[in-house]
């Protein structure tokens, strides 16, 4: 975990007492953040980018949540109370850092998800290191003049979605559109806590105002989403040409969203796949979708990272009905895989049977 400077100006206005105390009350995770550093689970590697756009993601998207659940507690429940109406008509939040600090932004479900948010944008930044934005940017235009009006309009959509969560090069917006259900769950109740704390408000009507607002969400209106109706309506209506997808053809989430489809993976699993050493799982996908030699090799090179190198031989090598058998497996939920690899270890040895 990346220590937090703090100017010495600044410790002072604090009380250096009570910031001392504080940094005592945590000098025992010392040890477990430099564990995780030195130790790693994985063989994936978080560069600093990754990791300063994976805060910059979680900042605005619990801004965003405090805004919109105090909006609506100020307007449509008539709280009225300074700390909450302030946040409602778009003052500082305030609940980042409390529940930074507290812990419960670190649960399995919001961290997988910054993680795929933080690697998209590193593909992102990968892909328009080869060709240009506004090259990148006429892979979807030139869905706006499709034959068919309802791919046209699903291309529109996804241009849209796109809009709202497209920063600079190598950089990250965040729109509450692309949370899950489960994801706009997983967040949305900690940030209400932390507003009932800030503001001291004792009664319902924060948890009402949370109710209304995950009743209200569309995940419809994602990028994911609006990327997989038109991968739907391409592959339906595409040519020849339009068989085999490539993030310099189709733009990085019409990519991702075609590959998911033949393969049966999820967006996300194809977008973790890029992040791993090799981007070996990532081979193994395309060599399952039946990529031919070229394009399969073409689409490693404008998704690498570093100075990887997929070689004709490598690929032709791996074997088509094995790729398929592992990627088959890999569709399975979860929690069905996790079992599985718990199951088959070796220091369980006959206890089952």
């Amino acid at each position: 975990m990346a220590q937090q400077d703090i100017p010495m100006n600044e410790m002072m206005n604090m009380d250096i007492i009570r910031f001392a105390s504080a940094m005592a009350d945590k000098a025992s995770f010392i040890a477990e953040d430099f564990a995780q550093v030195l130790f790693p689970k994985t063989s994936v590697i978080f560069n600093d980018r990754m990791r300063s756009n994976a805060l910059q993601y979680l900042r605005s998207v619990v801004g965003q949540l405090e805004q919109q659940i105090c909006v609506i507690a100020t307007r449509e429940f008539d709280v009225a109370q300074d700390v909450l109406q302030k946040i409602a008509n778009g003052g500082e939040g305030q609940s980042y850092r409390l529940l930074a600090d507290s812990g419960l932004l670190r649960t399995t479900e919001i961290v997988q998800h910054l993680f795929i948010k933080a690697q998209q944008s590193e593909l992102a930044a990968r892909l328009l290191q080869k060709i240009s934005q506004q090259d990148l940017e006429a892979t979807l235009t030139r869905h706006l003049d499709h034959q068919d009006p309802v791919v046209a309009e699903a291309a529109m959509g996804l241009l849209v979605a796109q809009s709202k969560t497209t920063g600079t090069a190598g950089e990250i917006s965040a729109s509450l559109a692309d949370l899950s259900a489960e994801i706009a769950y997983a967040f949305a109740w900690p940030v209400t806590a932390s507003l009932a704390r800030l503001s001291g408000l004792s009664g319902p009507q924060l948890q009402q105002a949370t109710e209304r607002f995950l009743a209200a969400h569309d995940e419809s209106a994602g990028v994911a989403r609006k990327a997989s109706r038109l991968a739907q309506l391409v592959e339906q209506s595409g040519t020849a040409e339009d068989n085999i997808p490539h993030p310099m053809r189709d733009g990085l989430s019409l990519f991702i969203a075609r590959l998911a489809r033949q393969t049966g993976l999820t967006s996300d699993q194809i977008v973790s796949f890029t992040a791993e050493p090799n981007m070996a799982r990532f081979v193994v996908a395309m060599r399952a979708a039946d990529f031919p030699v070229q394009e399969a090799l073409s689409v490693f090179s404008a998704l690498d990272g570093g100075d990887h190198i997929l070689t004709a031989a490598t690929y032709q090598e791996t074997d088509r009905d094995r790729a398929l058998a592992l990627v088959s497996s890999w569709t399975a939920p979860d929690a069905y895989q996790n079992a599985k690899r718990i199951l088959a270890d070796d220091s369980l040895g006959d206890r089952g049977k």
